[in-house]
């Protein structure tokens, strides 16, 4: 039901240091979260939305695309109409939180402990649901990778696409996405770093012998099908809290 309250709301003007429709998603979404809106609560029209922000019908148009694509509003026409809070799906959600996290940053450190837990369910997926497709696969990228491995840039590279294409086995569409982004999160924020300057761990070394042998482990695991030795070389593998 719209409410007879929403007149009387207000926002700050749009300052233009930013994207304007950028600082508008903002506003909107920390709008929602502050007053607590439930799905269905009417926010406004288009019209009121303009002047409220004083920006343009076109830069509105903008932002409202963005908020749509992320589940965060719903637009309504016709008489009653305008547009409301969107009733987001604890999967929408979830993917804003990690939406979120790219934009404030994550220490690299935190992202990698939630990569190490979630190896282990990967891996048995993979050992579990391997293709021959895929054992054919695995080999080329751990074949590249051990030809870079003591390459401090192109070794790095090499681990990140062989651990993706053991997570891209994974029939659980949940665990293979979320594995996913986060392993590019990593990426990105370690693009001008090796992996022993981008963590804190005294002593670890991305580029040793004993690194290459437990991913050639890895494949090994998942190429048997021996889903106890998967587990080992999980444990083996772990970067952070050994």
């Amino acid at each position: 039901m719209a409410s007879t309250q929403d007149d009387a709301r207000t926002f700050r003007r749009v300052a233009p240091a930013q994207s304007v429709a950028d600082r508008v998603v903002t506003e909107v979404e920390a709008m929602i979260k502050a007053e607590g809106l439930a799905p269905g609560h009417r926010i406004g029209t288009r019209q009121e939305l303009c002047e409220q922000f004083g920006v343009a019908p076109a830069t509105l148009g903008e932002a409202l695309r963005v908020l749509r694509a992320r589940g965060s509003v719903d637009l309504r026409p016709g008489p009653g109409g305008g547009i409301f809070v969107a009733d987001q799906s604890p999967l929408i959600r979830l993917a804003h939180s990690v939406l979120r996290l790219r934009q404030t940053g994550a220490p690299v450190n935190d992202v990698i402990k939630v990569l190490d837990a979630l190896d282990e369910a990967v891996m048995h997926d993979a050992v579990l649901n391997r293709t021959d497709a895929d054992i054919a696969d695995l080999e080329a990228v751990m074949s590249d990778l051990s030809d870079h491995w003591h390459d401090p840039i192109e070794g790095l590279h090499g681990n990140w696409r062989l651990h993706r294409r053991i997570a891209e086995i994974s029939p659980n569409a949940v665990l293979r996405t979320f594995y996913l982004n986060l392993v590019d999160y990593i990426e990105g924020e370690t693009a001008d770093a090796t992996t022993e300057d981008a963590l804190a761990v005294p002593g670890f070394r991305q580029d040793t012998d004993e690194r290459l042998h437990i991913h050639e482990a890895l494949i090994e695991a998942i190429r048997s099908g021996d889903v106890e030795a998967g587990r080992q070389a999980v444990l083996d593998h772990r970067t952070l809290g050994r």
